[in-house]
């Protein structure tokens, strides 16, 4: 485990030093008490494949806000053979869910899947949610996708058909302290409003990345309804615990 301090060349780059927006220091209080820190030089975000370093390995959080509270979460990722092209990654988190991605030759980071282990249902994106490179801080984009989701046993038969407007919000570069260690670290929001079958849904998280590392940090909030009969929200908090050492 590396208690190390890790500071990444981030910390040593030019760009806007951007203070993190009040609106959100109630939310990301929830990783803890001086958890982030002080507002980095923030750089275009060249290259997603540093940032969300797929490869192959373990991650392990410290769950600090939510249901499971005190637990800790693997995430592991694997590398998944395919003729399609560029590299595909399968991404599973704990209990909870598989997310199927792919890093173009280009270096983008597409979002063609993800399953819900608790549920069994597979949502497909058309065409995939795509992380570009170039962004930079206070900068937004907006897709709008159609999604498809599938019973995990009958892949072949189409559940429902829904449509997803996706947002990603590069918000400024921090220093974020783990039990892993402190990160120069890029902050997104990432926001996903779906309507499918009966369900609307939105999805809001805050995550940190750090280069070569990954994801390190992430407090995200989901409200699902139902028509009239179903609702359900729920918060969530983790810090990185360990990584994969290269």
């Amino acid at each position: 485990m590396a208690f190390a301090c890790l500071i990444p060349r981030l910390v040593f780059a030019e760009g806007p030093v951007v203070a993190l927006p009040e609106e959100l220091r109630g939310q990301l209080s929830l990783l803890g008490k001086g958890s982030v820190g002080e507002a980095l030089p923030a750089q275009p975000i060249d290259d997603p494949a540093r940032l969300r370093h797929l490869t192959p390995g373990i991650w392990t959080y410290r769950i600090v806000a939510g249901p499971h509270k005190g637990e800790d979460q693997r995430v592991q990722v694997t590398p998944v053979e395919s003729s399609d092209g560029g590299d595909h990654w399968r991404v599973e988190t704990g209990d909870s869910d598989i997310q199927t991605l792919l890093v173009t030759s280009s270096d983008e980071v597409i979002k063609l899947s993800q399953t819900d282990l608790t549920s069994n249902r597979t949502v497909a994106y058309r065409p995939g949610l795509v992380l570009d490179p170039g962004m930079k801080a206070g900068e937004s984009k907006t897709v709008d996708r159609k999604i498809t989701t599938y019973k995990t046993e009958k892949m072949k038969d189409v559940e429902f058909n829904g449509t997803l407007r996706y947002t990603t919000r590069y918000i400024g570069a921090y220093r974020v302290d783990t039990p892993a260690g402190s990160f120069a670290t890029r902050l997104l929001e990432h926001t996903y409003e779906m309507e499918i079958g009966p369900a609307n849904a939105e999805n809001v998280s805050l995550s940190f990345y750090a280069d070569d590392i990954g994801n390190v940090a992430e407090v995200s909030r989901e409200s699902v309804k139902a028509l009239l009969i179903y609702r359900r929200s729920s918060t969530n908090a983790r810090l990185l615990l360990e990584s994969p050492k290269d």
